[in-house]
């Protein structure tokens, strides 16, 4: 009977070692034999390709090849041999690395194997514990006669009327004003001249000299104003200058409500009475409260969770999503026809790094909640909220599922519902007390 035959040994062997739970070491051992035969290989390979005066393609000898390339085609093999170690570091010891692997403790002599490690960040592998009982204070839905007539005030505002008035300005009043900028010379621009602009009294989005200057003022006065502009002003031509402005008062208006009526409530509601519109404005409100409340409780089970386990981050988990909020800022900005501000994205890398953490270590831990106690959404849990989502939009059913099942979309709800099956979970097993309407239950966690 013959004898098996011996297996052939690696020419690369790996070990791992975990110094930190987000990090692995990845030691490496590569056969002398193993450089040797790339090296020979690659030399073979430039050899062919070679040209040299004196030698036809191809015929230079050898040794002068080597004299000339020798030390790149050296550094070339040893960068394949690395590239080679990693994807069997990784293979063996099914790693999931979160950034690129970096090159330490090379060692590589005249004699003898190449030695070396490669060290990567990790997902960290965590384990939820002690997520039974978290104490969850669950506010009162309550919503006053006082916050429906906010309601009905502000539709007040939005519907409001500014008529002519023979007097002086006084807050909340409209002024509509000539505005000069002041030329070089110290004279009103004339070729600059911002006609009709119109200015509430008091309003917040006017700067403080403006507003002093345009209360008590009347139709057909001229007021010299100057303004400084400060330095994180958007616009370039502004940022730290001040410009002296001449005002030229054309007509001062009161500001007109509307009586809160019936039809005051059919123009904005579409045909309801007084009555069914607040009680439209209360159900809204109770909602808004309702959905309040449940991202407060969601939000103490988080804080819980995360004072209640251990995590370590991987630096380059937090960095990521820290850059990603900032990319998000920039596009907002850039929406708002706002330009990037280098210090203000380094003051929002420094405030939003609490929550960055509290966000991941969150989202690890509640990973760790699902994989525990088997929480999972199916395709049929998934089909069944494209159709509750499309009845309750009035979307096209099969449309929905259409978009839904494209992209990143389906991924993304299922991530979703798997976030809400798990919070719901926890608070299945909270220890939930009933407070106040009014009471401050995040400010009472930090």
């Amino acid at each position: 009977m013959s004898e098996s035959p011996t297996p052939r040994k690696s020419p690369i062997t790996t070990t791992v070692e975990s110094p930190e739970s987000w990090q692995r070491v990845v030691k490496i051992e590569a056969d002398r034999e193993l450089y040797d035969k790339v090296y020979a290989k690659r030399l073979k390979k430039a050899v062919k390709s070679h040209q040299k005066p004196g030698f036809r393609k191809g015929r230079t000898p050898r040794a002068l090849v080597e004299k000339e390339v020798g030390d790149i085609l050296r550094m070339e093999a040893i960068e394949e041999i690395i590239q080679q170690a990693w994807t069997v570091g990784l293979l063996e010891n099914r790693l999931q690395p979160l950034t690129d692997p970096a090159l330490e403790n090379f060692k590589f002599e005249d004699e003898g194997p190449m030695t070396f490690d490669l060290k990567v960040e990790v997902r960290p592998e965590v384990k939820a514990e002690n997520y039974e009982g978290i104490p969850v204070k669950q506010r009162e839905i309550e919503v006053k006669d006082s916050d429906v007539d906010e309601v009905l005030e502000r539709l007040r505002e939005s519907r409001a009327t500014f008529v002519k008035v023979d007097r002086a300005s006084r807050e909340g009043d409209q002024v509509t004003l000539d505005l000069t900028p002041e030329a070089w010379d110290g004279e009103p621009d004339a070729n600059k001249v911002l006609e009709g602009q119109k200015l509430i009294v008091g309003g917040e989005g006017n700067m403080a000299a403006f507003n002093e200057a345009i209360e008590g003022v009347e139709a057909g006065q001229e007021k010299e104003v100057s303004v400084t502009y400060p330095e994180e002003h958007p616009s370039e031509n502004l940022k730290g200058k001040t410009i002296t402005f001449m005002c030229r008062i054309q007509e001062v208006a009161a500001k007109e409500l509307p009586e809160l009526d019936d039809e005051l409530a059919a123009e904005v509601s579409g045909g309801k009475t007084l009555a069914e519109l607040k009680d439209s404005i209360r159900q809204d409100l109770t909602k808004e409260m309702e959905n309040r409340v449940a991202q407060e409780m969601d939000q103490q089970i988080l804080r819980s969770l995360v004072g209640r386990n251990s995590v370590d981050l991987p630096p380059s988990m937090v960095e990521d999503y820290i850059k990603s909020s900032i990319e998000e800022m920039h596009r907002r900005n850039l929406q708002m026809g706002r330009p990037n501000n280098e210090a203000e994205d380094a003051e929002y890398r420094e405030a939003g790094r609490p929550h960055a953490e509290m966000a991941l270590k969150g989202m690890l831990l509640l990973g760790s909640v699902r994989q525990q106690e088997g929480i999972k959404v199916t395709e049929e849990d998934v089909d069944e909220r494209i159709e509750e989502i499309a009845r309750e939009h009035g979307f096209e059913v099969d449309r929905y599922r259409e978009f839904i099942n494209s992209g990143d979309e389906k991924d993304r709800m299922m991530y979703d519902m798997l976030e809400r099956r798990t919070y719901d979970f926890l608070l299945s097993r909270a220890e939930i007390a009933s407070v106040s309407a009014d009471s401050e239950v995040l400010a009472e966690e930090e």
